[in-house]
């Protein structure tokens, strides 16, 4: 009889240098869904994640099988929001529901009016204000 292996391979460990470089190019991937239907993948939403500084949340989005060696993270608004507004205009579902969510934080949701008011009236996230809880925007 032979014995099932019950250990799991070791994580890869990962300079936080070379996980960015691996998720800006899955970032940049096209992915195509159906015939004539594209999408990126949710590697955006990883991006902005990492652009907000929060590790929290991102280690819930991240590769389970990898270890990444992060520094301490500092929050870039503009590029956070450049990176959730791409992810939301493909209809990431988990960056819709992070987005709604942080939108009752006073600090994010006062950087995000600042955000569409003065960088990108255009962007995707308008379209899912009025669905988050408490947004009075």
């Amino acid at each position: 009889m032979k014995r099932r292996q019950f250990f799991k391979p070791a994580k890869r460990l990962v300079s936080f240098e070379e996980y960015l470089q691996e998720i800006l190019i899955l970032a940049r991937r096209i992915v195509e869904i159906s015939p004539g239907k594209q999408r990126f993948t949710s590697a955006q939403f990883e991006l902005a994640l990492v652009s907000f500084g929060d590790l929290k949340a991102l280690k819930t989005e991240m590769d389970p099988d990898i270890n990444v060696q992060f520094p301490k993270l500092e929050c870039d608004w503009l590029a956070g929001f450049d990176w959730l507004d791409l992810a939301v205009s493909y209809h990431d579902a988990d960056a819709i529901d992070y987005f709604q969510k942080k939108l009752g934080h006073p600090t994010f949701h006062e950087a995000y009016n600042q955000y569409k008011t003065y960088i990108r009236p255009d962007c995707a996230l308008r379209h899912h204000e009025q669905s988050a809880p408490g947004c009075r925007t």
